[in-house]
């Protein structure tokens, strides 16, 4: 068997095995909620089932120790690949979460890694597997720094807004958020003291020169 197919071969028996430990562990909940994510980062090279996606979002808007859970089996499938098309779907994953989650997602994704659980630490991921592995190993990286730096300065930005952006982000219809929102960071900018305008854009521009290094080489 030619190493590629047996590699994928390995990786199916791994999801297989990880999805039939869930189903005997746990609440039902828990299981599905388990099952969801590992359906969602397997090691094909194919995109995430979107419904498996919708199902984590929903099992998750339960209560906020379902997110805590999630974010915890997230974090154990990080550490423990060495399959970069794994690690990538996790990333994507976490943001996809982080974007349309319950809000508490990005708190707890924050407290858990300035814990020490570093869910969004990668710095040492390598996927030695293949050749071309060590490009999309590089860009593994790369992502997991945006998605920190973009975590970090969302919990940073809604500490300084307190509770005007705390409540718009609680809203149910988009649309409508995006523009409240976009009024009121105009409104605290406004209000900014000088130093504090310096230190937003120094943080902005660190948070997009690491969006465009995570441009494909």
């Amino acid at each position: 068997m030619a190493p590629s197919r047996l590699k994928k071969a390995i990786g199916r028996v791994k999801d297989q095995t990880r999805i039939g430990l869930a189903k005997v562990g746990g609440t039902t909940s828990l299981s599905d909620l388990d099952v969801a994510i590992v359906k969602a980062t397997r090691h094909e090279e194919q995109p995430a089932d979107e419904r498996y996606i919708q199902e984590i979002i929903c099992i998750t808007s339960y209560s906020r120790a379902y997110i805590i859970a999630c974010i915890n089996t997230m974090s154990r499938r990080l550490n423990k690949t060495k399959s970069w098309t794994v690690a990538l779907k996790t990333l994507l994953l976490i943001h996809r979460l982080l974007n349309e989650g319950d809000p508490a997602y990005q708190q707890e994704i924050f407290f858990s890694t300035r814990r020490g659980t570093r869910i969004l630490n990668l710095s040492d991921f390598r996927d030695t597997s293949r050749y071309r592995s060590w490009d999309f190993s590089a860009f593994v990286r790369t992502y997991a720094l945006y998605l920190d730096e973009k975590l970090d300065y969302n919990i940073q930005d809604r500490r300084g807004e307190k509770t005007k952006t705390a409540t718009i982000a609680y809203e149910n219809n988009v649309e409508e958020n995006n523009e409240r929102e976009s009024r009121a960071k105009s409104s605290h900018f406004r209000e900014m003291k000088t130093e504090q305008i310096f230190t937003t854009l120094q943080h902005l521009q660190q948070l997009l020169e690491r969006f465009l290094a995570c441009r494909p080489i």
